[in-house]
């Protein structure tokens, strides 16, 4: 039986889910640009960036990600897909497949898979850390 509450709390859920989606189209949009700007009102400034690359485990301040896009420039032909976002209460955590990577450091046709960590503050979502996964190239 649905209840005057349950209703509340799927209309929760979902301005929070939509707000969420919102947050890592920052993301989306840097990435495909090539524009490390359009991103970093997503992000928390303490946010770290996690996972390996080139065979070295990063652990490292967000910074890193914005040089790695403004350096690799755009990656027009991204193709994100939002696998799973769980959220409870405060805090959220999104996992996005992004196929079709290309540019100056990644190359073509790179898959990654990526684990976002949110965090909401008194402004809104904020993407506290980004773990990576690098696949490669696809074939």
């Amino acid at each position: 039986m649905e209840t005057a509450n349950s209703y509340l709390i799927e209309v929760d859920y979902l301005t929070e889910y939509n707000a969420i989606v919102r947050v890592l189209q920052y993301y989306i949009d840097g990435s495909r640009a090539g524009n490390s700007d359009l991103m970093r009102p997503g992000f928390h400034p303490d946010a770290t960036l996690v996972g390996y690359a080139g065979g070295n485990l990063l652990f490292t301040p967000v910074q890193v990600l914005y040089d790695w896009i403004d350096n690799n420039g755009p990656a027009p032909d991204i193709e994100p897909n939002f696998a799973s976002i769980e959220i409870l209460e405060t805090i959220a955590v999104v996992r996005l497949e992004v196929k079709q990577w290309s540019g100056n450091i990644a190359g073509s046709g790179v898959h990654m898979s990526d684990l976002f960590n949110l965090i909401k503050t008194d402004d809104g979502w904020k993407i506290s850390q980004k773990l990576f996964h690098w696949h490669g190239q696809q074939a």
